[in-house]
C-alpha cells in the first residue's frame, strides 16, 4: 500500500511539472533587434594614392561604433592587400573585408565610386558612398614619428650603442611642451625628453651620454624627382648660471641616411660625428625651462627612402625636446 502511494505521489508531480511547462505565463522574450541601438555605426573613410603608383589608392577607415566592414570599389577597381615584404599585390575581386584595404584603378586618371559599409554587432549598418578623383600626380609618403610627443617614455627611441654609450635615447620628463601633437594648448605642462650634463655628448661625453635614435621611411627622391621633408620639434633650455663647455649650450638634431642597429655606427653618419647627416640642426635659445621654441629643418629624402632622426645635447643644465614630426614640404 505504501509503494503505491508514493508511486502516485510521483505520477502527480510529473503531471503538474508538465501542465506548468504548457501554461502560457511565462515571460516574453524581446525578438532580435527590438532593443534601439544607442550608439549605431557611422561609416566614413579618407583616401590617398600611394607613392609609387597614383593608380593605387590606399584607404583609412575612419567609421565610428563600428566592428566589421565591407568595401566596394566598383567595375573599374579591384583590391590590393600589402605582402609581409610590404609589397602591394592586387587581385580581381572588387570587394573586400579588410578594415583598411587599397584599391587600383588600372584606367588610371578619372573618377571613381567607392562605398563602405560598416556594421556594429548588433547588425546594425552605415554606408558611405564617395566619388573619389584619381590624378597623375606625386604624393609624397606620411611619416609617423612613434611616440614623437614622448608621453610613453623612451619607448621607439632606444638604439644599442657598441661605443658604449647608454641605450635609453634620454631621460623621461614631465616638464614638456605646453603643446599637444596636434598643436592645441594643453594648458599645463606634457611629458618630454630632457638631457642634461652627465647625458651630453660632445667634451662631455661619457659612458652615461644618451642619443635618442628612430628609424622612418619616407619617398624616395630619384632622377625624376626631388622630394623634400620638414623635420619638426620643440626645445627649452634653461638659463641657470653655470659653467658652459667649450660648445655651449645646445641641442641638437640630426637626420641620417639609412637604418642601422647600431647607435655609434649611426652617429658617425652625422656632422658631429664625422660624417655628413642630411640634416643638421643646433639650437641654443635660452628662454629657460617651459619656455618652448618651435625648430623646423627642410632635408632632401635619399634614394633609398630610409632614413633616421637623432636626438642629443650638450649642456651643463636641463635641456628638454618635445613633440618630434617629419611631415612633406609641398
Amino acid at each position: 500500500m505504501k509503494e503505491n502511494i508514493i508511486n502516485t505521489f510521483r505520477l502527480t508531480l510529473v503531471v503538474f511539472a508538465v501542465a506548468f511547462a504548457s501554461c502560457e505565463f511565462r515571460p516574453e522574450l524581446p525578438e532580435a533587434g527590438s532593443i534601439p541601438d544607442a550608439t549605431p555605426p557611422s561609416a566614413s573613410f579618407e583616401f590617398i594614392p600611394t607613392a609609387e603608383d597614383f593608380r593605387i589608392v590606399s584607404f583609412t577607415n575612419t567609421s565610428s561604433e563600428a566592428t566589421n566592414y565591407i568595401w566596394n570599389v566598383g567595375p573599374d577597381g579591384v583590391i590590393c592587400v600589402e605582402d609581409e615584404d610590404g609589397t602591394i599585390v592586387c587581385g580581381v575581386e572588387t570587394t573586400s573585408t579588410a578594415e583598411n584595404p587599397y584599391a587600383k584603378f588600372e584606367a588610371g586618371e578619372g573618377t571613381y565610386s567607392v562605398s563602405l559599409i560598416a556594421l556594429d554587432a548588433n547588425e546594425a549598418t552605415d554606408t558611405a558612398t564617395v566619388e573619389i578623383e584619381i590624378v597623375d600626380e606625386f604624393v609624397p609618403l606620411p611619416v609617423t614619428v612613434l611616440n614623437g610627443d614622448f608621453e610613453d617614455g623612451s619607448d621607439n627611441w632606444k638604439i644599442s650603442f657598441s661605443n658604449g654609450w647608454d641605450n635609453n635615447g634620454f631621460e623621461s620628463s614631465s616638464d614638456g611642451s605646453n603643446t599637444l601633437y596636434d598643436g592645441t594648448d594643453n594648458g599645463s605642462k606634457t611629458r618630454g625628453a630632457k638631457w642634461n650634463a652627465s647625458r651630453s655628448i660632445g667634451s662631455l661625453a661619457s659612458s652615461n651620454s644618451r642619443v635618442a635614435y628612430q628609424p622612418v621611411v619616407v619617398s624616395p627622391s630619384s632622377e625624376e624627382r626631388s622630394v623634400e621633408y620638414i623635420l619638426e620639434f620643440e626645445y627649452a633650455i634653461k638659463d641657470d648660471i653655470a659653467t658652459d663647455p667649450p660648445e655651449g649650450r645646445i641641442v641638437i638634431a640630426d637626420i641620417v641616411s639609412g637604418h642601422y642597429t647600431d647607435g655609434w655606427e649611426a652617429y658617425q653618419q652625422t656632422d658631429r660625428g664625422g660624417g655628413t647627416s642630411l640634416l643638421h640642426i643646433e639650437v641654443s635659445e635660452q628662454k629657460g625651462k617651459g619656455n618652448f621654441t618651435v625648430v623646423t629643418g627642410e632635408f632632401t629624402a635619399p634614394e633609398s627612402g630610409l632614413v633616421s632622426i637623432m636626438l642629443s645635447a650638450i649642456t651643463p643644465v636641463d635641456v628638454y625636446v618635445d613633440n618630434v614630426k617629419i611631415y612633406p614640404a609641398n
